[in-house]
């Protein structure tokens, strides 16, 4: 049996790959090397395991954007096809998150506060926490932008746009 642990970064890597829409804990389990039942035993349902494993995720990305140290290269991690699994499936979540708000709605709201902290911590001047909203509602815009239309060049010049006109602030 697999420590909970591990557990928990094969589900990660399995949701990455196949996404959350028609996640069934009976492939997820052989796909992870364990059994459903235990999965249960380890997470206590299927909610709490995606919770878990998207916590995970978001600890990865965000520590991600820590390493690449500002926005823009960043951005350049996020839109590169080895990475752009982890934020697939945030936006699956989140499109999950508006159609079922009790499963998945506070994860969402948890995500999002957590970004916004770790922004505003960056930013100078005054209205902090509203630079910070806008540079995450901008930045998951051109990334959905850039995932749907494939048009890196444009969202990527866009964003670089907007940083410029924040100037100082960022």
């Amino acid at each position: 049996m697999k420590r909970r642990g591990e557990l928990l970064d094969a589900v990660v890597e399995y949701l990455i790959e196949h996404g959350i829409g028609e996640l069934s804990l009976r492939p997820l389990a052989e796909a992870t090397g364990t059994k459903a039942r235990l999965l249960i035993y380890h997470f206590g349902s299927r909610e709490k395991l995606v919770s878990e494993a998207m916590a995970v995720v978001r600890r990865r990305v965000q520590a991600a954007f820590l390493e690449e140290g500002d926005v823009m290269s960043f951005w350049k991690w996020a839109i590169h096809p080895d990475n752009a699994g982890y934020l697939r499936l945030v936006f699956e979540v989140q499109g999950l998150a508006m159609q079922k708000p009790k499963t998945y709605g506070a994860y969402l709201r948890g995500s999002l506060e957590s970004w916004i902290e770790l922004l505003e911590k960056r930013i100078q001047g005054r209205d902090r926490r509203q630079t910070a909203t806008l540079v995450v509602a901008v930045f998951d815009g051109l990334l959905l932008d850039a995932y749907i239309t494939g048009d890196v060049k444009r969202t990527t010049r866009t964003l670089r746009r907007f940083l410029d006109d924040l100037g100082e602030h960022l």
